[in-house]
């Protein structure tokens, strides 16, 4: 995506704003595409057959309307929520991901401060891993370092989530003191969750060239 069209989606940021009004105003608008696009969908998929080479004899002015009707598709896609995400998460370059990363970031935000809204809206445990894999590979820029030390401390500091092991990864790549303060913070809770997810976190810390995996973690809780 270029950075003109990326400028089309500062309403995007709204989903995660403190004022509900805000946020219900940006959902209505997502809301409204994902209804658009499932409409022109379910019509393409009735004019497909009879406009294409199961047609005996396709109808121009069906063809035609099928042409629409994925143009008016493609439109659509490009102006949902998702759509900078889904180029994220199909770029495959660091250089090709970096101008979107804020977007990946916005994504975890949004599950992190409004999880219900998210589940509703925009959940999909698969975009969740490919972000988090794409930003520890990558590394942070200057605009996501303090966002991912904030969803690094959430993460720790909460229940556990579906793929939430990948913040682990993401803190090795973040300023050091920073998440360890996070760490020490988080060894202080009265919750013993807490306690380990921030112990496992500071071995990850310590052992650097350590897999971060489910079987890592068991095994850290063994020893």
């Amino acid at each position: 995506m270029q950075a003109e069209q990326l400028a089309d989606f500062t309403w995007a940021f709204d989903v995660v704003h403190p004022d509900a009004d805000r946020r219900r105003a940006a959902i209505e608008r997502e809301k409204g595409y994902q209804d658009d696009w499932a409409r022109l969908h379910s019509w393409s998929r009735i004019v497909r057959p009879r406009s294409g080479d199961a047609a005996d004899r396709p109808d121009p002015r069906l063809v035609a309307e099928h042409d629409q009707t994925e143009a008016a598709k493609r439109d659509v896609h490009a102006r949902m929520f998702a759509a900078p995400i889904w180029h994220y998460v199909a770029a495959e370059t660091a250089r090709e991901r970096a101008p979107l990363a804020r977007f990946a970031v916005l994504y975890l935000r949004w599950e992190t401060d409004y999880p219900a809204e998210w589940a509703k809206h925009a959940r999909s445990w698969q975009a969740k891993r490919h972000i988090l894999r794409a930003l520890a590979a990558d590394g942070p820029t200057l605009d996501t370092h303090a966002e991912l030390l904030g969803l690094v401390a959430a993460a720790v500091g909460r229940e556990h989530r579906c793929e939430d092991l990948g913040y682990v990864k993401i803190a090795r790549t973040l300023h050091e003191p920073s998440v360890r303060m996070i760490i020490e913070s988080a060894e202080q809770s009265l919750d013993g969750l807490i306690r380990l997810r921030a112990g496992y976190l500071r071995w990850a810390l310590d052992n650097p060239a350590a897999p971060v995996t489910a079987g890592s973690w068991r095994r850290w809780l063994r020893g």
